[in-house]
């Protein structure tokens, strides 16, 4: 009887395969996640020195080196191998190597065949394998991760920390299709547009054939010529009622399905599916308004960052954490510093969270603060091309508490140079995304020598400020300065927070919470921080962790966990003055 049952179970799990591989014909995929060896060393000085390394250790793909003891503080390079085989239904396919992350300088090599680099470690890149490739017998594949570069007070986590995957194309692919559906409340219509990138990976030109459908009902084909081994971009615009489709918000957040199926000489070569929300996001005067409701929402700031999972951002953590922080009264934050992992942005969208997502330019000494620096359009690209359909974020920061290293904190200002970089990327937001808003997070507004000749306050949709002070003084002076447009307290805090069980918020910091509901042109605040993270940053406790958070490192609450509850759940009680 056994036997019989272990029998059954096997057709059906068979079955099962058959049906998603038939179902996903076009998507030919398959993961490269698990066990890889693994070799962390500086005196590597070249991919042929590799071979002479007789001894890898083992570790695990997503993943990062400084989650083991053995490499708990290496600094440097880490190189990754393992091997794999390319099924032989693959043999005529375009192959696609596709990384999810990897910190933060990445070097990719194929059978001996260096494939490339990517600087960056936080968002996604991928190269073409297909000539490297061995179609029969094993191949072999080296990553060199590098996590040297370090901005911020959080871990620079080394490693592979995105999952890693082989996909397998025919004629051509969508790399991307972004979605607009904003309402028009006034006049009770949608506008959508949708925007294809299709990319021919033939040796001739391609008419290319796109059929979108919304949670399965058919929309107008696009059809966008491509030339040989090139890009190109197809768009398709149309209005429906207002009342086809439910807004996407806080309380209600609706999401609908586009799919869509690339066509070449009249055979189905990739799918696309992306979710999306039907809502709109403007700064009117000193308010922000979703969907013409005016918004008034605090949150927490989350670092990537746990004992165990290190920055890898399993489900089961992103999941506990962000529901904590909406129980917490969370529901508006600038989260991290760094592009969110796509679990994270999936889960908002769901749930109802908005957010501000920033790229890692951070600080008095960024490298990356000058005119159109190309590393940071680099990553704001990245970041914007993956995230374009999220509902949840409302807002891109080009960079975090930017500000001259010389002089004494009441003196500070942007310095020429990153007055120049904060402008010069607002206005490449600008050409990638009009659908949202653009700012920069800001401790010098409020100085005493801020004015518009030093603070880009013209390109901003909102502002954007952090306070480790006198939080109350800061928005107000910043008002003065800088009125007619809405604030936002990206981060507030007064002094480390402390240990498990009993830390709590100073007197200083309780006050600052209840006193700024007062003001109407602030549209929220959010704590730095809700978890304590792993630093090696100034002024880190011996325990290596900045306790900042309202809950430990292991996600242990604290005193100031039910303070903050208590605070956030009466802030838009009573009257604003």
């Amino acid at each position: 009887m056994k036997s019989f049952l272990r029998l059954i179970f096997g057709l059906i799990s068979i079955f099962s395969i058959i049906s998603c591989a038939k179902d996903d014909i076009p998507n030919a995929s398959f993961s490269l996640n698990g066990k890889w060896k693994f070799h962390a060393s500086e005196a590597v000085a070249s991919f042929e020195a590799l071979n002479s390394i007789q001894e890898w250790d083992t570790i695990s793909v997503p993943g990062n080196w400084d989650t083991t003891e053995k490499y708990s503080t290496y600094v440097g390079k880490g190189f990754y191998k393992r091997e794999f085989e390319i099924p032989a239904s693959w043999s005529e396919k375009h192959i696609q190597i596709h990384f999810g992350a990897v910190y933060q300088t990445a070097k990719v090599w194929l059978n001996g065949k260096l494939l490339g680099e990517h600087v960056g470690g936080y968002t996604p890149f991928e190269f073409n394998i297909s000539k490297h490739l061995l179609l029969e017998g094993s191949n072999e594949l080296v990553v060199m991760a590098d996590n040297t570069y370090k901005r911020g007070a959080w871990w620079a986590w080394g490693g592979i920390s995105r999952k890693v995957s082989l996909n397998g194309y025919e004629k051509g692919r969508i790399l991307y299709q972004h979605i607009k559906a904003i309402p028009n409340l006034e006049e009770e219509r949608i506008d959508f547009s949708i925007t294809y990138q299709i990319e021919n990976l033939e040796d001739n030109d391609i008419e290319a054939t796109v059929l979108p459908f919304i949670d399965g009902n058919p929309l107008k084909k696009v059809i966008v010529n491509v030339p040989k081994k090139s890009k190109n971009k197809g768009e398709l615009v149309f209005q429906v009622p207002l009342t086809d489709y439910k807004l996407w918000d806080l309380d209600n957040p609706n999401l609908y399905e586009l799919e869509s199926h690339l066509e070449i000489n009249k055979r189905i070569v990739h799918k696309a599916k992306d979710n999306f929300g039907v809502r709109k996001i403007e700064a009117r005067g000193e308010e922000l308004l979703l969907n013409n409701n005016p918004l008034r929402e605090n949150g927490l700031n989350r670092v990537h960052d746990h004992p165990k999972y290190g920055n890898t951002e399993p489900d089961h953590i992103v999941e506990a954490d962000m529901k904590d922080i909406k129980a917490l009264g969370g529901r508006f934050s600038r989260l991290m510093h760094a592009p969110l992992s796509k679990n994270l942005l999936e889960f908002c969208d769901r749930e109802g969270y908005l957010l501000i997502q920033e790229i890692p330019v951070w600080g008095d000494d960024d490298p990356q603060t000058f005119k159109d620096s190309p590393l940071a359009k680099q990553w704001m690209k990245e970041m914007i091309e993956r995230d374009f359909n999220h509902p949840s974020v409302i807002g891109w920061s080009v960079g975090n508490e930017l500000r001259d290293p010389e002089g004494e904190w009441e003196d500070k200002t942007l310095t020429k140079d990153q007055y120049e970089y904060i402008n010069s990327m607002l206005d490449y937001v600008k050409e990638l995304d009009q659908t949202r808003l653009k700012t920069y997070v800001s401790l010098t507004t409020y100085g005493k020598n801020a004015n518009l000749t030093n603070e880009p306050f013209e390109k901003l949709d909102f502002i954007c400020i952090n306070s480790y002070g006198d939080a109350v003084k800061a928005v107000t002076k910043t008002h003065e300065k800088f009125d007619g447009k809405p604030i936002f307290m990206s981060e507030i805090g007064r002094s480390q927070i402390g240990t498990v069980p009993d830390a709590e918020f100073s007197e200083e910091l309780m006050e600052d919470l209840k006193k700024l509901k007062e003001y109407p042109y602030l549209v929220g605040v959010s704590l730095w921080s809700y978890n304590d993270y792993r630093s090696n940053y100034k002024g880190t406790p011996a325990s290596g962790f900045r306790e900042w958070g309202v809950v430990s490192e292991k996600r242990e609450k604290k005193k100031a966990y039910d303070q903050l509850k208590e605070i956030y759940k009466n802030w838009n009680v009573g009257p604003v003055k």
